[in-house]
């Protein structure tokens, strides 16, 4: 059994029949209908060879089912999240809406694609009866979640890939920098250079971000997207933008260090070097705005902008992020006790850029 967040149970034998009925109904159109949008051309029922339903997990959020439909000589995966409870299910409808949207307006690949959304009945063998909301949704495969995690040899944590085929990987210095920066470009490619609305609340502990082993390197995705919102809205000033603009790299370097070991223990924080790769990270996705958008300052401009604040500057504007962008109320007295210390490590950091 799984239970959501609320503590209902959901028994594996009717759950597993529920989304069986959902796929095969209509003489499997859903399924053909995932599997022809994501290979790109039309899939016929015919052709579909197996399907494997497999129960992933039972988040606070959704039952995450894993599909592999497999074809002659090929099998496609998805990702099936399911809502039981009526807070649950007006979630999967918020982030339906905004995965949707976020691919027809910036056309990332960051983020999973969306083929459906639908309802299918869940009848217990005691009589009960409820109505399960879910999506149908681009599984990312060879990805992995990933987390800080204490290591007796190194007095700050390290970072832990897990269930890679042999087993947990400890990411090395060239990749921990790589993961930041690429993690950073891919919330600043989100970022509305206008409005600043962003993909917030985000957090590494929810394992937000996967991570796939390649031999050339990393690389990230981001599965979610819980909101898109402006933590900060400027006004027709410029000096508004610039604010807005320092307020989100600020908080960006502050969310980027957050994790809790193992993703559900003790908060976290990561080592100063991870500043590196998330500066890097926010310069080349605003490198890439800047030249689609004559308007906006290249990242040089911004960098040097914000090479000389100073530490009273840092501090009172560390303070308003800290305000406008706390997710858990446990993480305030957390983040507050690292800030200046923080700030140090950001303006040293900062320092690199400008030799």
């Amino acid at each position: 059994q799984g239970a959501d967040s609320r503590g209902a149970a959901l028994s594996y034998g009717p759950y597993l029949q529920a989304i069986a009925r959902f796929l095969t109904q209509n003489a499997g159109s859903i399924v053909t209908h995932c599997l022809s949008r994501h290979m790109g051309r039309p899939v016929s029922w015919k052709e579909i060879e197996r399907l494997d339903i497999i129960s992933e997990k039972h988040g606070a959020l959704y039952h995450v089912v894993h599909l592999l439909m497999h074809l002659p000589g090929e099998t496609a995966s998805f990702a099936l999240n399911v809502a039981v409870s009526p807070e649950q299910q007006a979630f999967l409808a918020t982030e339906v809406q905004l995965l949707t949207m976020l691919h027809e307006h910036f056309s990332h690949p960051h983020l999973p694609r969306v083929y459906c959304k639908g309802e299918t009945l869940y009848a217990a063998e005691y009589g009960l009866e409820q109505t399960l909301t879910l999506f149908v949704a681009e599984w990312f495969e060879g990805y992995h979640e990933f987390h800080l995690a204490g290591d007796p040899r190194k007095e700050l944590p390290v970072i832990k890939v897990w269930g890679l085929e042999k087993g947990d990987t400890i990411l090395n210095a060239s990749d921990m920098h790589a993961l930041y920066r690429q993690a950073s470009a891919i919330l600043t490619d989100y970022l509305d250079p206008h409005s600043f609305r962003q993909i917030y609340p985000w957090h590494h502990a929810a394992g937000d971000f996967i991570l796939r082993q390649n031999p050339d390197g990393i690389q990230l995705k981001l599965i979610t997207a819980r909101d898109y919102r402006a933590l900060m809205s400027p006004g027709p000033d410029p000096d508004e933008r610039w604010l807005a603009l320092c307020h989100f790299f600020f908080n960006l370097t502050l969310r980027m260090r957050l994790d809790r070991l193992e993703g559900t223990g003790e908060l976290a924080w990561a080592s100063p070097q991870s500043l590196h790769g998330i500066i890097a990270g926010f310069a080349e996705s605003w490198a890439r705005k800047a030249r689609h958008e004559a308007s906006l300052p290249p990242p040089e401009e911004v960098l040097s902008f914000m090479h000389q604040f100073t530490t009273r500057e840092w501090l009172s504007l560390g303070e308003a992020v800290l305000e406008d962008g706390m997710v858990e109320a446990e993480e305030a007295p957390f983040l507050k006790q690292h800030l200046g210390k923080h700030i140090c490590d950001l303006m040293e950091a900062l320092q690199t850029c400008f030799p």
